[in-house]
């Protein structure tokens, strides 16, 4: 058999007064007895339950192995198991304990007082109170399941003994058939009413049990939500305790600093009129270098106005350079015709040469024909002698003599023509060649020539184009050249002046301020402790207790 002092006997009892616990949630005998009254828990409540303890005794290992495997499916019940002193056996022990306690029919100050410490001891281990109220749903789900089979099992038997005594009293069944509308005779419908009564009776027999136990969990229910009151309004407590002191050590603390701040504050008050002071200084100055910068404005603007017309001049000087590019394309494709007909002239040239060769060997050979036909006219007449004065012989010899004489002496005189006529056409022939291979070469230097033209134009074309693309850097130039006018450096020069005294009058507010920093570094590390924690001993019970 459980004992029940065995009850919410752990390791961290040591860490709880009862008795001043008790004290604290106000739970007397006579708060205990108006809870009871309040709830309608009696002394039948008393007895139903003890009635009930066979039930639960029988059921209390079930229902400790339910109730824990349910809980231990969820994370957050894990860690606070992981965290009590008491393995998930003795916890298994200690359920059993409870379900005894709940129907051993002593409902008197030492079960309340029991029923404290265990949610103290809940509260210890840093359950929350969602979890520990929500516990008591598995309970309800465990105990009025086997309730419910018990008030059935109860309205069974007793329409059983209804039945018997029926039996007796009629010897027969046929009645009983008619309450359930089988048939029906004399005396069906009191017999009707008094089944009714009979499973109305067992029913609100059974609802009553599940009443008691409901009302009971309901007083242990509160009085371990008084414990978690009790521990929350204690640390509130503290906590506003520790907050009052902090903030009368506050006060005290910060009331020096606060007032070097004040006076601090009129030091720098004063200052910064002298900065206003100075600053108006500014300002005119500011102006008149406004009106001057308007002058250089205006200057920028013609600047820029003559910027545009040498960027149109730089654009049509860009065009004409195009064009001229265009003009040397076509000035290098009528050079290349050039080329090609002084090479066509050297050829000829050369062909000429060969001609005049030719020329002169075919004077040769006709030279020699002519010597040749000389001689035959000479053998001619050499065999018209042999053949005798006047024979026909002789007549034809000699004229024949006479043709080839005369053929040859023509034909000598034109060889000598035609051989002067070759010498001078050679002569002529040496002069065209050294005045085409003179011309020739001065192609080829002018063809040199052209092509460095040609890219001279196209250089001059390329920095035509770029001085036309920086012109629009040199606009944009023109505002930064402006800064360097010397009427605004003699502005800038009145404002660097007044920018001293801004300085001088800056460094007094610095010091002023460093003053302030001072003093609100010392409200800083005075606000500081407000926000600290300052509990001496912030570990939780149940570590120290492991």
């Amino acid at each position: 058999m459980t004992d029940i002092p065995t009850f919410g006997r752990g390791g961290l009892n040591s860490f709880v007064d009862v008795d001043e616990l008790v004290e604290r949630i106000d739970l007397t005998d006579d708060e205990i007895a108006w809870r009871k009254e309040f709830v309608g828990f009696d002394e039948e409540d008393e007895q139903r339950l003890s009635k009930l303890n066979p039930l639960l005794r029988a059921e209390q290992d079930a229902i400790a192995d339910d109730f824990y495997e349910n809980l231990l499916r969820y994370e957050g019940t894990r860690e606070i198991f992981e965290r009590s002193p008491k393995d998930v056996e003795a916890l298994k022990q200690t359920q059993r304990a409870y379900l005894h306690s709940l129907s051993t029919g002593e409902y008197d100050r030492a079960y309340f007082e029991n029923r404290a410490r265990v949610g103290k001891l809940h509260e210890l281990l840093d359950m929350p109170l969602k979890y520990y109220v929500g516990q008591y749903g598995v309970y309800y789900d465990l105990l009025l399941d086997r309730l419910n089979d018990r008030v059935q099992g109860r309205v069974v038997e007793e329409i059983e003994e209804w039945a018997a005594e029926r039996e007796a009293e009629d010897g027969g069944l046929g009645r009983l058939a008619g309450v359930f509308g089988i048939g029906v005779d004399d005396g069906g419908d009191d017999l009707e009413r008094s089944f009714e009564r009979t499973v109305r009776s067992a029913i609100d027999d059974g609802m009553m049990d599940v009443l008691s136990l409901l009302r009971i969990i309901n007083l242990d229910l509160q009085v371990a939500t008084d414990t978690y009151v009790d521990s929350y309004a204690s640390r509130l407590e503290a906590a506003i305790e520790r907050r009052n002191r902090l903030a009368a050590a506050v006060e005290a603390d910060v009331r020096a600093p606060i007032d070097e701040l004040h006076d601090a504050s009129e030091v720098v008050a004063a200052r910064a009129e002298a900065i206003s002071s100075h600053a108006a200084n500014q300002a005119t100055a500011i102006e008149q270098s406004a009106s001057e910068i308007g002058a250089v404005s205006a200057a920028i603007e013609e600047v820029t106005s003559v910027a545009d017309d040498v960027r149109t001049e730089s654009e049509r000087a860009e065009r004409l350079a195009a064009d001229g590019a265009d003009a040397a394309d076509d000035a290098l494709d009528e050079l290349d015709g050039i080329e090609r007909a002084a090479a066509d002239v050297r050829a000829a040239v050369a062909s000429l040469e060969a001609h005049a060769d030719e020329i002169s060997s075919v004077v040769a050979r006709l030279d020699e024909i002519a010597t040749q036909t000389s001689i035959l006219a000479k053998n001619a007449e050499i065999e018209a002698a042999r053949s005798g004065a006047g024979s026909e012989t002789n007549r034809a010899l000699r004229v024949i003599a006479d043709e080839i004489d005369s053929f040859a002496t023509r034909t000598r005189a034109d060889l000598g023509a035609i051989e002067e006529t070759a010498k001078d056409v050679g002569e002529e022939l040496e002069e065209t060649i050294e005045t085409a291979e003179e011309t020739v070469e001065r192609v080829d230097v002018g063809s040199a020539r052209i092509r460095e033209t040609v890219a001279s134009i196209e250089t001059v074309h390329e920095a035509v184009c770029a001085t036309a693309a920086g012109m629009d850097e040199v606009v944009a130039a023109t505002d930064q050249q402006a800064r360097s006018v010397q009427s605004i450096a003699d502005s800038l020069d009145e404002l660097g002046d007044a920018a001293d005294n801004v300085a001088g009058a800056a460094e007094s507010v610095a010091a002023a301020s460093q003053e302030q920093t001072a003093s609100l570094g010392a409200v800083s590390g005075a606000v500081e402790r407000l926000t600290m924690d300052v509990e001496g001993d912030s570990q939780p019970v149940y570590e120290r207790v492991k």
